[in-house]
């Protein structure tokens, strides 16, 4: 799970994680940071799609000389 630190703390495995950083953590451990508020979940931003058709129309080839 992502989580950004929202106050300096420590976990055994990531060591010091410091406010503002982002980590990507075990969920047991991400639930406990979140739970006693030292971090929040991240949640993905969706990608726009694109307005652009990419769809071949023409193609030439040598062979239609």
């Amino acid at each position: 799970m992502k989580v950004k630190i929202l106050d300096k703390c420590y976990t055994g495995i990531n060591g010091n994680m410091f406010k503002g950083e982002e980590h990507d953590l075990d969920d047991r451990i991400a639930s406990k940071l979140i739970e006693r508020g030292f971090a929040e979940e991240l949640k993905e931003k969706k990608k726009k799609k694109s307005i652009l058709n990419r769809a071949v129309k023409d193609l030439e080839t040598p062979e239609d000389d």
